[in-house]
């Protein structure tokens, strides 16, 4: 998806965690592995990658909600 930036953003579901969490990918210049609710809130940041897929300590972008809000919407 593109997100209002313009930036192009992948998503990737990886599996349930819960009965009402779901835990994805969320790829663009880098990974943000996250468990994110039914309600579009995000649970638990599980792990962070930079570009290259080195783990990083990486904030959320700035457009993570934007992206979380579409889980809100199944």
């Amino acid at each position: 998806m593109e997100v209002r930036s313009g930036e192009e953003v992948t998503i990737r579901p990886i599996k349930p965690v819960g009965e009402d969490v779901v835990r994805v990918d969320i790829e663009a210049d880098g990974v943000w592995r996250l468990d994110i609710t039914r309600e579009g809130e995000i649970a638990d940041v599980v792990t962070t990658r930079d570009a290259d897929g080195t783990l990083a300590d990486r904030d959320l972008p700035e457009w993570i909600d934007e992206v979380t809000a579409k889980f809100a919407q199944f």
